[in-house]
């Protein structure tokens, strides 16, 4: 338990201090939402509401992975798989590592494809999460923050994601625009079409430019 209060200590009063800010916002991105697009007010809070629940949780997430942990001065690097892990499930080890990290991209995992709809599919989330978990670990390799790079914790973050996206699959499109109804088209007729378009009677041989150039019909 304290490994963990270790890592995330600075979490909390940063939590503490957007959900207000969050708050606050909701109200008026619902009623600019209402306006550009008119929808319904619930349809405006549900959406408004994930949007600014995606953009707190992921600049949280980038706070907890770019804080320093403690006095440390360098950064740890473990790629072999499975490293963190044997060491989690040792005798002298802590699980809340391991499920910290399996947390850590699930909210988002599960919020994302609510609201992209070309992210629909538990491939492609765990695939935008692996990338994000490598561009994480890189990023505290870089900053040596104290924090451990390791190849477990992208694992982690990925599996997490994608849990996260498969328990909200069923809800994917609920906060989709509704479609409006095609509007039933009727048919109407512009003009009708004259029975006789010429005469069919036949000519009889030898008349035909007598009536041509009879003087009524100059």
């Amino acid at each position: 338990m304290g490994a963990l209060l270790r890592a995330f200590w600075g979490i909390i009063p940063a939590t503490a201090i957007a959900l207000p800010y969050a708050a606050l916002c909701w109200p008026l991105l619902v009623v600019r939402r209402r306006r550009r697009s008119g929808v319904s007010v619930a349809h405006a809070s549900a959406t408004a509401g994930v949007d600014l629940l995606i953009v707190t949780l992921a600049g949280l997430i980038l706070l907890l992975v770019t804080m320093p942990v403690g006095a440390a001065g360098g950064s740890a690097v473990h790629l072999v798989p499975g490293t963190d892990l044997t060491e989690a499930f040792s005798d002298d080890g802590s699980l809340w590592q391991v499920i910290g990290n399996l947390f850590l991209l699930g909210p988002l995992g599960a919020l994302v494809p609510l609201r992209a709809p070309r992210l629909r599919s538990a491939g492609r989330i765990a695939l935008v999460a692996l990338i994000a978990s490598l561009l994480v670990e890189a990023a505290q390799f870089v900053l040596h923050n104290g924090r451990v790079t390791s190849t477990d914790d992208v694992l982690l973050n990925t599996l997490g994601a994608t849990l996260g996206a498969a328990l909200t699959r069923p809800g994917w499109r609920r906060f989709d625009l509704p479609v409006p109804p095609i509007p039933q088209q009727t048919r109407r007729t512009i003009c009708v079409a004259p029975l006789r378009l010429h005469d069919a009677t036949p000519a009889e041989p030898g008349t035909r430019y007598v009536r041509l150039s009879h003087p009524e019909r100059r």
